[in-house]
C-alpha cells in the first residue's frame, strides 16, 4: 500500500502554485492502486488571509475533493487551517471538505506523522483568536513559508533547525514516557523538502510543500520518494529515502 503525503498547499493563497497540484493529482490518478491512500499533513488550506469561504469554494479544493471520492483522503489541519479542528473535535458539525476526513495527529507503523506546527514557537504561542490579527500585521512575518518566499535566508534555516529539534526532542520525550515505540516523524509546515537520520537521533522527513519547492512524498513498504515537480523538463524528479 502506498501513500502520497502531501501537505502546505496553502489553496486560496494568491501565489500558491495550482498548476503543480494539478500535475500531482494527474500522478496519483494514475499511480494508484486498490487500497492506496492520500495523507494530507496540514495547511492545505490558506484560512486566515482571504476567509473560510474563499478556500471552501475555491475550484482546487473541489478537485481534492473529487480525488478524495476515488482515494481514501485524510487531512490533519495545520496553523492556516486550524478552524477545521473544531470539526474534526465535533462529529456533530457536518464536515465541510467531505469526503476528505479529518484527523489528529497519529503514529502508524512507529512513525509520528503531524503538521509540525506543534513544535514552533513562533506560531505555538499565538491564541488562534489573534491569527487573524497577526497575519494581517504589514510587518514582515517570521513563520518559516514567510521567511523562505523565494530564497532561503540564514535565519530561514536557523529557524528550520529549530523545529526540527524541538520536534525530535519533545517526541523522544513524550515516547519515552508513553513507553512507545517510535523510529521517526514525518511532518511538514517549514516549506523545505529534506530528512535527517542519525545514531543519535530519531529519523525525520520534512514530505515539502507545494506553495514554494513544489514537492510531495510517497510512502511505501520499504522506502519515502521526495517528487519534485521540475516544470522546465515537465516531469518528476524522485529521490529515494529508505525507511528507519
Amino acid at each position: 500500500m502506498k501513500k502520497f503525503i502531501l501537505s502546505d498547499l496553502h489553496i486560496g493563497h494568491k501565489d500558491a502554485q495550482y498548476n503543480v497540484m494539478d500535475e500531482a493529482i494527474n500522478y496519483i490518478k494514475k499511480e494508484a492502486l486498490p487500497g492506496d491512500e492520500i495523507w494530507g499533513l496540514g495547511d492545505w488550506f490558506h484560512m486566515y488571509e482571504n476567509g473560510f469561504e474563499h478556500c471552501l469554494n475555491h475550484p482546487m479544493t473541489q478537485k481534492f475533493r473529487a480525488l478524495a471520492a476515488e482515494i481514501p483522503t485524510i487531512l490533519l489541519p495545520g496553523n492556516h487551517d486550524h478552524i477545521l479542528e473544531k470539526y474534526r473535535d465535533n462529529p456533530a458539525l457536518t464536515n465541510p471538505v467531505s469526503p476528505i476526513k479529518l484527523m489528529k495527529p497519529f503514529m502508524e507503523d512507529d512513525i509520528w506523522y503531524c503538521h509540525g506546527h506543534e513544535y514552533d514557537p513562533s506560531v505555538q504561542y499565538i491564541p488562534h483568536q489573534l491569527m487573524w490579527l497577526w497575519n494581517h500585521l504589514p510587518q514582515k512575518k517570521i513563520t518559516p513559508g514567510n521567511l523562505k518566499l523565494n530564497f532561503i535566508t540564514e535565519r530561514y534555516i536557523m529557524l528550520v533547525y529549530l523545529i526540527q529539534s524541538r520536534a525530535i526532542i519533545n517526541l523522544q520525550n513524550k515516547v519515552k514516557k508513553e513507553h512507545q515505540e517510535c523510529k521517526g516523524i514525518v511532518f511538514g509546515h517549514t516549506h523545505l523538502p529534506l530528512y535527517q537520520r542519525s545514531p543519535d537521533l530519531l529519523f525525520l522527513l520534512n514530505d515539502g510543500d507545494m506553495r514554494h519547492s513544489s514537492t510531495f512524498t510517497i510512502e511505501d513498504d520499504t522506502e519515502f520518494r521526495h517528487m519534485t515537480w521540475n516544470a522546465d523538463k515537465k516531469q518528476w524528479r524522485i529521490v529515494p529515502v529508505t525507511k528507519p
